[in-house]
């Protein structure tokens, strides 16, 4: 029997797989090779999120990420996903100034970066912003949690909600942004039982990073998945390769083979024929050892 057809992912289809107790699987991709990647093995969300700017252009902090860089990274992706539902992330600042903002920058990542709808960060006081977004018609995914562009305000990059009332407080935002119009959610750094929490008692699906199995799906970084980042790689999170010894080793093999005029290779080397190298030497008025001569002088 011949597998069945890839479809394009929509909404409805990752509400179905929450119905019906399936994984939701999510990754994060930066670059159109890697993305092309992902979306052949097969994932429900391709999310261009602010650790791409990062990994791949240096920001040290994602609060320097400039939107046009957020939505060249969103273009590059959206260019090469067929079946991926691919999620567009807001840059900081990029919709906090007022409703028309938020409209218009959700706007570009949809159509001019392709993006099937964009995520937010956030709280109860940004939910306003969301719903604009959401009324003009564009998808909206929320980001709970540990929030990067957040980090000083959240006191770093740690686990979020860990004590009850901090709980109650990520409960309370994800709250007001479904009532807001989210309908998706990338939960980061919290412990399991609220993330299980969040699971079973909203209708949206709850998508976790660093939030344990008990959840609606998983989220990773492809760049920490496989060593491949300008920044140290998180330990928690677990890896499942490292390409940058092979990379390193490749890189100094070619450097090496430079230096001892031993790459390109003879047989990869374009030659003229005999005639035409003869016809271009009489052009260019030098003899066979002129090109030395000229270049000693």
């Amino acid at each position: 029997m011949e597998p069945a057809k890839r479809k394009k992912v929509t909404i409805k289809s990752v509400y179905d797989k929450k119905k019906a107790g399936q994984k939701i699987t999510s990754i994060g991709v930066y670059d159109a090779p890697m993305a092309a990647i992902a979306d052949r093995v097969g994932f429900d969300f391709l999310v261009v999120g602010n650790a791409g700017p990062m990994a791949l252009l240096g920001h040290p902090d994602p609060t320097t990420v400039k939107f046009e860089e957020q939505l060249a990274l969103t273009r590059a992706v959206s260019r090469v996903t067929k079946f991926g539902f691919v999620v567009g992330h807001m840059p900081y600042m990029s919709y906090h100034a007022s409703k028309e903002q938020a409209i218009v920058s959700a706007t570009r990542l949809v159509a001019e970066g392709g993006a099937d709808c964009v995520k937010c960060e956030g709280n109860r006081y940004t939910a306003e912003y969301i719903a604009e977004i959401v009324r003009a018609g564009i998808p909206v995914m929320g980001h709970i949690g540990m929030q990067a562009s957040r980090r000083t305000e959240q006191s770093g990059f740690g686990v979020k909600g860990r004590m009850a009332d901090d709980a109650m407080k990520i409960i309370d935002d994800a709250r007001a942004f479904i009532e807001a119009g989210v309908f998706a959610f990338i939960v980061e750094q919290v412990p399991t039982d609220v993330a299980a929490y969040l699971a079973e008692t909203f209708a949206a699906p709850m998508i976790t990073l660093g939030g344990g199995t008990k959840n609606d799906g998983v989220y990773h970084i492809s760049g920490d998945l496989v060593g491949y980042s300008a920044f140290p790689i998180p330990k928690n999170r677990g890896a499942f390769a490292d390409v940058r010894p092979i990379i390193e080793t490749a890189l100094t093999e070619y450097r090496d083979a430079v230096v001892a005029s031993a790459y390109p290779l003879e047989e990869n080397t374009f030659r003229m024929t005999p005639e035409e190298r003869e016809k271009f030497l009489k052009q260019a008025g030098t003899s066979n050892g002129g090109f030395a001569h000229e270049a000693a002088e």
